[in-house]
C-alpha cells in the first residue's frame, strides 16, 4: 500500500470518527456505505498554495485537522470562486476539498462531503445553493449567518444547517477555522453561487 494512499484512509478513519461523535452529523445524513477510493486524485493548483501554507502551520491537537494536515499533499485542493467575485486576499486565505462525493478521495453517490479552510479575518459571503448543508467546526471558530436565523459564532463540534436555496455567509474575525460541511437532497452536483 503506498503512502499516498495510508493518508488518505487515514483521513477518512479521522472524518469517520468527527463524525461518529457529532450527534448533529448523524441526525443529518448517514455515513455512506458505498465509498471506494478514487484512483486518480487531481492535481492541486499552484494559486491555492498561499492558503495551504497558513494551514500546514496551524497546530491542532484534533485529530481530523492532524491528520488533514499529514495528507496535505495528497489530496486535491479546490476554490470555488473567481478573484473578481471573491476578492485575491480571500482566496490566498480560502481552500477546500471533497472528502467524498461523485469527485471526492473517496467516491459515492450516497452523498457529498467537503472540507473546507478558511483563514482568520475573511469574510466568506453570502451565498446559497440547492443542497442542504451542515457545517462541523472542526477547529478554530467562526461565525455563521443566515436569513431568518440570528448570527452564531460556533467552536469545535458545533455545527450549523442550513436549508435548501437558503442565503448564509461566514466570517472568521478572532480565529480561522476548519470544518466538515455534509450535503444532502438535490442539488448535490451544483455549486454555491456569490448571492
Amino acid at each position: 500500500m503506498t503512502d499516498s494512499r495510508k493518508l488518505r484512509e487515514a483521513l477518512l478513519q479521522e472524518a469517520q470518527r468527527f463524525y461518529d461523535q457529532t450527534p448533529a452529523l448523524q441526525t443529518f445524513t448517514p455515513w455512506p456505505t458505498d465509498l471506494t477510493l478514487a484512483e486518480k486524485i487531481p492535481d492541486t493548483p499552484p494559486d491555492i498554495n498561499p492558503a495551504l501554507d497558513v494551514m500546514q502551520n496551524w497546530q491542532s491537537e484534533q485529530p481530523f485537522h492532524q491528520a488533514i494536515r499529514r495528507a496535505i499533499n495528497v489530496i486535491s485542493w479546490r476554490q470555488t470562486y473567481s478573484e473578481a467575485e471573491v476578492g485575491r486576499a480571500f482566496l490566498d486565505a480560502f481552500a477546500y476539498f471533497e472528502l467524498f462525493g461523485p469527485d471526492g478521495l473517496f467516491r459515492t453517490n450516497e452523498g457529498r462531503a467537503y472540507v473546507g479552510f478558511w483563514g482568520q479575518g475573511l469574510f466568506y459571503p453570502w451565498h446559497h445553493h440547492l443542497a442542504e448543508e451542515i457545517y462541523a467546526v472542526v477547529s478554530g471558530e467562526a461565525c455563521f449567518e443566515a436569513a431568518g436565523d440570528p448570527a452564531v459564532t460556533l467552536g469545535p463540534g458545533e455545527c450549523k444547517e442550513h436549508a435548501s436555496l437558503q442565503e448564509h455567509a461566514l466570517r472568521t474575525p478572532g480565529s480561522p477555522t476548519l470544518s466538515l460541511v455534509l450535503w444532502r437532497g438535490e442539488g448535490l452536483a451544483g455549486d454555491p453561487v456569490i448571492s
